[in-house]
């Protein structure tokens, strides 16, 4: 798939076409990087799949959290599913000023959330106005004596501006000492009471396998089935299992196309060691879309073996092939002779005779025929491996033109056939076999007038005999 054009609108509602380069997931946060036709990068944010704004791209803050969105997140190139599914189900996407999109944040989610969200944007906003605008949130909640609300927002804080004053004489302030402790210890209280912070843990910890799992029970309660198939993704990549790869299949034939899910699946063969379920189920999808050339090289290349419900499926992309609508080129020619021996061996010597016919159109005799020498002593193989040899042979040999016309007629190679009946009858004017043949050839090709125009003179040469 080509990389899919976006458009995005500016504060005055000027369209900006770009394409879409690649994707981070983090922490809540989905990130889409784009380059527009002039060459200027766009980021475009999106939180729990919903879309919030997007910023034209100066110079990215070291430590700020888009330059760690992309350093620690779970980063894909374009094109990509993910990609396709947020750009598509968030149209139409128009770049917020700092008002409004303060005023849809109110709007859409909690005073933390919120809070959280603004830090998003360090590297494109002016952090003081960010950081004057969650403060105002802590003070908020100060107000009402929700304390543990209070210093969910510190929390935030000390991610956003360790160093600030305001940050370090909140943080060490006694009235949060029990919940200071408690996030310190990573209390499963605190982890409950505060996705925010769970995420930052979990996400850090992924590889451990007790966190991995905490995060995939926290996902599926959230029903956030994109950062599942992520995260799935990357733990394939490092340890594939069927136990992990089953859920990922699920999750993924569940929100996605056909399409979609081959090419997560592509993907992650790329990335992962060799690994046997994926590997049978991307060889069915490729048999099922008809793609030859994929299916050939998977076969050569892997050592799986195949259930009768999957050798079915290849056996039937193998049956429909048409080659005159596939390039079916000489490099890919000795897997598809493997193949077809093995899941069609009743009908192998009609489809390679088949296949030949349309290597004809590009290839001479001689070059096919050492394509299939390694296959020559094959019962199915080898009659078609000496038709070659003796075409190779006449193809030189004025005295043959006849005989390899008459194999090109039966390759159903009419234009080389005719050329060698002309020249037989060049050679031999007395001679009605190539008259015969050249008025049946343009008889069955429907060219009615050049067909009665060789009957007419067979039948002179038959009178003057």
């Amino acid at each position: 798939m080509s990389n899919m054009q976006t458009i995005l609108y500016n504060r005055r509602k000027k369209p900006i076409a770009m394409e879409p380069s690649r994707i981070a997931l983090y922490r809540q946060c989905e990130v889409v990087e784009a380059i527009s036709e002039n060459n200027d990068m766009y980021y475009l944010f999106f939180y729990h799949y919903r879309f919030l704004t997007a910023a034209k791209a100066s110079k990215l803050k070291r430590g700020s959290f888009i330059a760690s969105t992309f350093q620690h997140g779970m980063v894909f190139d374009a094109p990509h599913p993910f990609i396709e599914y947020l750009i598509t189900s968030n149209q139409p996407l128009h770049i917020k000023g700092f008002d409004t999109l303060i005023k849809d944040l109110d709007k859409r989610y909690s005073p933390l959330e919120k809070a959280f969200i603004l830090t998003f944007f360090e590297s494109f906003l002016s952090k003081k106005r960010l950081f004057e605008e969650i403060k105002s949130t802590f003070y908020a909640y100060r107000r009402k004596g929700q304390n543990f609300y209070g210093y969910q927002i510190i929390r935030i804080l000390m991610d956003f501006a360790p160093g600030h004053s305001f940050v370090r004489q909140m943080s060490g302030d006694s009235i949060f000492r029990q919940y200071q402790d408690s996030y310190s210890r990573c209390d499963e209280a605190i982890l409950s009471a505060d996705p925010i912070f769970f995420e930052k843990i979990a996400f850090a910890n992924m590889d451990s396998h007790t966190w991995f799992q905490k995060l995939i029970t926290h996902l599926e309660q959230s029903s956030r089935w994109l950062d599942l198939l992520a995260i799935y993704f990357f733990r394939l990549v490092n340890h594939p299992s069927i136990h992990v790869y089953e859920p990922f299949k699920e999750i993924a034939e569940s929100h996605l196309n056909a399409h979609q899910v081959m090419q997560l699946q592509e993907q992650l063969h790329q990335q992962s060691p060799p690994f046997a379920q994926l590997e049978r189920d991307l060889l069915v999808q490729y048999a099922e879309v008809n793609h030859v050339k994929q299916v050939l090289m998977m076969l050569e290349s892997l050592d799986i073996e195949l259930h009768d419900v999957q050798k079915e499926t290849i056996r039937g992309m193998l049956l429909q092939l048409d080659p005159q609508s596939h390039s079916l080129s000489p490099e890919l020619f000795p897997a598809l002779t493997r193949a077809v021996t093995v899941f069609c061996p009743e009908q192998a010597h009609e489809l390679l005779h088949t296949y030949i016919a349309a290597l004809l159109a590009d290839y001479e005799p001689g070059y096919i025929k050492s394509i299939l020498e390694p296959f020559s002593e094959h019962r199915a193989i080898h009659p078609l491996y000496l038709k070659m040899d003796r075409m190779s042979q006449f193809s030189n040999d004025l005295e043959h033109m006849q005989a390899l016309g008459e194999l090109y007629e039966e390759f159903g190679r009419s234009h080389e056939a005719i050329a060698c009946f002309s020249w037989e009858m060049e050679l031999k004017p007395h001679d009605p076999a190539p008259v015969k043949r050249l008025s049946k050839i343009y008889k069955d090709a429907g060219n009615v007038q050049e067909a009665e125009a060789y009957r007419q003179l067979l039948k002179t040469m038959q009178k003057q005999a």
